[in-house]
């Protein structure tokens, strides 16, 4: 963590973090509405505040829960984590639980890595070809489709293409 400490970013950061969230997720939310367009100030505090912050905790959680629950498991089937399409589009790719318990080393938490579901991978992505991220890991095509045929559910898509 030295090296991550030592970043001026994350310094700054660190630093302003609590000035930072009270200007970004507090006051700027609700003066904005309230200022330019005239609302209440506590609907301008309740809705730009308080609902947007209990909606993306709720996304947050759900990927513990549905992503525990509901859906395939193409490459660990004994394990509850799970792949589900829906929490990856709510929660901009965090939904492919069953990957990311099988592989956890993969900055990707995905294997398809497509940006229009994991918009996590695009940001990270993006940062690296900024220089502001490298030494990403990612698993080999190759140990993917082998840990899919030894231990997933058989819904792995390098598993349907042999079966058509």
């Amino acid at each position: 963590m030295d090296d991550v400490l030592a970043d001026p970013v994350v310094y700054y950061q660190h630093k302003y973090y609590i000035p930072g969230v009270l200007i970004f997720s507090v006051f700027l939310p609700t003066f904005i509405p309230w200022y330019f367009w005239g609302e209440d100030l506590l609907v301008a505090y309740m809705v730009c505040v308080s609902a947007r912050y209990v909606v993306t905790l709720n996304f947050t959680w759900l990927v513990n829960s549905v992503a525990h629950l509901f859906g395939n498991k193409p490459y660990d089937k004994a394990i509850n984590a799970v792949e589900n399409l829906g929490v990856a589009l709510a929660a901009f790719g965090e939904g492919w639980h069953n990957y990311h318990h099988t592989f956890p080393w993969d900055y990707k938490t995905a294997e398809l890595g497509i940006y229009s579901t994991n918009l996590t991978s695009l940001f990270i992505d993006t940062m690296a070809v900024i220089g502001q991220a490298y030494d990403r890991k990612s698993v080999d095509d190759d140990m993917i489709r082998k840990r899919a045929l030894r231990t997933g559910d058989g819904t792995h898509h390098s598993i349907q293409e042999k079966q058509d």
